[in-house]
């Protein structure tokens, strides 16, 4: 599945940057881009959570790091890394300062695993909260309009204490 997306994402890299005929300036141009997302999904992140805590904003943004964790988890790791590895002819990728970091030997499988680590890690978390949220909200609603719509449905309501 891996190859395949990788052709095809490549594929589409040729018809966006049509006008561009070096591989190598296509793939630094697909990284920038690939960080520049990066960057802008890990701000807006923060955005949710501190500035402008929308429930509908967070939920994008969940819905994007759950598309991007789909992706890792089928692929094996990032289609675009590879495909602008593959266009500039190197194996640099966005973890090898993090492998570096802690002196660990930068191979494909450690790179991957990573990544596929990370993402699962901070999709965990986004969801853990998401869940946290939508209960938070829905529970209240949920037993407010249950228990308004018990005298029209004619069910009493259940005794909190029973006396003896």
């Amino acid at each position: 599945m891996e190859q395949t997306a990788t052709e095809w994402t490549e594929w589409l890299v040729h018809r966006v940057f049509f006008w561009e005929t070096d591989d190598a300036k296509k793939g630094r141009i697909v990284r920038a881009l690939h960080h520049g997302f990066m960057f802008a999904l890990a701000t807006m992140i923060v955005v949710t959570h501190t500035v402008y805590p929308a429930f509908w904003l967070q939920t994008s943004v969940l819905g994007c790091c759950l598309l991007v964790w789909i992706q890792h988890v089928l692929t094996n790791g990032c289609v675009v890394s590879r495909v602008e590895q593959k266009l500039i002819g190197d194996e640099v990728s966005f973890v090898d300062p993090f492998l570096d970091l802690f002196h660990i030997e930068a191979t494909e499988a450690s790179k991957h695993g990573i990544v596929i680590l990370g993402s699962t890690v901070f999709v965990s978390l986004l969801s853990l909260e998401w869940f946290a949220r939508v209960m938070h909200k829905l529970v209240p609603f949920v037993t407010t309009r249950v228990l308004t719509s018990l005298p029209a449905l004619h069910i009493p309501a259940p005794l909190s204490s029973q006396s003896e």
